[in-house]
C-alpha cells in the first residue's frame, strides 16, 4: 500500500536535533509534518550565538553543546552526508585534563565532530525540506476529538490555533513536558515529572590578546569550571580568541540564581588561575544560563509512543545524554510511528 494512502498530518513540538531526526523519518514515510520551535532557529541545545553573520565566516560561540560523537550507523550516515555538504566537520584541536599546575593529555580515541560554522549548521541541514515554524511557542495542547488542537503564541505576540493534528510528538526537555501534557496524557506527563536536568552556566569569552596556552579544549578538575574550549580553534570557524567556559552542575546550581554579570566575572577569575592567563579588561563576555542543560536521570528508553492517543515522546530525557542519543530516540519514534501507521490501514 503506498504511503499516500496513510498519510497524516503530525504536529512536532521542539526542533532540537530529537525532534529534526522524528521529522525527517516521518516526511520521508510521505506524512504531512509540521514542527513548531519556540526560538528563532532549529537546534535546541546545539546552538551558535552569532556575534556578526555578515562577516566570512560569521562570528560565533558555540554556547550550547561543544561537540559530538558517532558510533551507530544511522547518525554516522546523517553525519557523513551533513560533511559532503559543508555543514559539519572533524575537530582535530588537542583536547587535555587542565588542574591547578596539572595538565596531561586527554586520551580518547573518538572523533570530536562540529557543526561548520557553527554548531546550529548540523540542525540547519537536517531541516532542509521540512515545515517549521519558528517563533511558535505551544502554549496549550488539546484533543477535543480524534484531532490535536495546539495554542500557539507567536514571537511578534499574537495567539494562533492549529488543529487537525491526527498525532502529536514532544520533543522538549523533561521540565517543559509537564504543563504541556499534564491535562492532556497523565503518563508521558508523570514519566517526565521524575527525570530532572542539570543547570548550567556557559562564558563567551574574547581576550584582548590571544592566550599563551597549548591546548584548544580541557576538562577542568577539581573547579568550578567543568570544561573550556578555544571556539575558534574549531573548523571554519572566523579567525579571533575566543573562549568558552562551562560551570560545573553543582557550581551552576548553587548559583542559578545568580546575574550573568556576577557569573561572569566569578568563572573569569576561576579561568584565569586554572590557566595561569591573566585575562584583563576583555574585548567581550556574556555569561548565559541553560536552565534546562543536560538530563541527570534519563529513562533509557529509545523513545516514548502511545498508539491509542496518537502521541509520542523523543529527547535525551528518554534516551541518554549524547547528541547522538536524541538523535537515536527521534530517529526511532519517525520509524515506530510510521510503521503503525501503515499497519494500522492494512487489513
Amino acid at each position: 500500500m503506498s504511503g499516500s494512502n496513510v498519510k497524516k498530518r503530525i504536529a512536532i513540538i521542539g526542533a532540537g536535533i530529537a525532534g529534526l531526526a522524528c521529522a525527517r523519518e516521518l516526511v520521508q514515510h510521505g506524512h504531512d509534518v509540521h514542527v513548531f520551535e519556540k526560538s528563532r532557529g532549529p537546534g535546541g541545545r546545539m546552538p551558535t550565538r552569532w556575534l556578526n553573520r555578515e562577516a566570512e565566516p560569521p562570528v560565533g560561540f558555540d554556547h550550547g553543546t561543544q561537540y559530538f560523537q558517532a558510533t551507530a550507523p544511522a547518525f554516522a550516515d546523517l553525519l557523513a552526508q551533513a560533511e559532503a555538504a559543508g555543514a559539519v566537520a572533524q575537530w582535530g584541536g588537542k583536547v587535555v585534563d587542565l588542574g591547578y599546575g596539572l595538565t596531561k593529555l586527554h586520551t580518547s580515541d573518538a572523533v570530536r565532530w562540529v557543526g561548520t560554522p557553527g554548531m546550529a549548521s548540523l540542525a540547519r541541514f537536517m531541516s532542509q525540506g521540512l515545515n517549521i515554524h519558528l517563533q511558535a511557542r505551544v502554549a496549550e495542547v488539546y484533543r477535543p476529538a480524534d484531532k490535536y488542537q495546539l495554542t500557539l503564541h507567536l514571537g511578534d505576540g499574537t495567539v494562533q490555533v492549529e488543529s487537525g493534528f491526527d498525532a502529536v510528538v514532544c520533543a522538549v526537555p523533561a521540565e517543559q513536558v509537564v504543563p504541556l501534557f499534564e491535562g492532556v496524557h497523565e503518563p508521558l506527563a508523570c514519566m517526565a515529572a521524575g527525570v530532572h536536568s542539570n543547570v548550567t552556566w556557559a562564558l563567551m569569552l574574547t581576550p584582548r590578546e590571544a592566550l599563551k596556552v597549548d591546548f584548544d579544549g580541557a576538562f577542568v578538575v577539581d573547579s568550578p569550571l567543568g570544561w573550556i574550549c578555544r571556539d575558534s580553534s574549531k573548523p571554519g570557524r572566523a579567525v579571533g580568541d575566543r573562549w568558552l567556559l562551562q560551570a560545573t552542575a553543582d557550581w551552576s546550581r548553587q548559583h542559578k540564581d545568580y546575574s550573568s554579570e556576577e557569573v561572569g566575572k566569578m568563572l573569569l577569575d576561576v579561568f584565569c588561575n586554572v590557566t595561569g592567563q591573566l585575562v584583563e579588561e576583555p574585548l567581550a563576555m556574556v555569561a548565559h544560563r541553560w536552565l534546562y542543560s543536560l538530563p541527570i536521570n534519563p529513562l533509557d528508553i529509545r523513545c516514548y509512543f502511545d498508539e491509542g492517543h496518537m502521541l509520542g515522546a523523543c529527547g535525551d530525557w528518554l534516551s541518554g545524554v549524547r547528541v547522538e542519543d536524541a538523535f537515536l530516540s527521534g530517529h526511532a519514534l519517525g520509524n515506530q510511528m510510521s510503521n503503525t501507521f501503515n499497519s494500522t490501514v492494512i487489513q
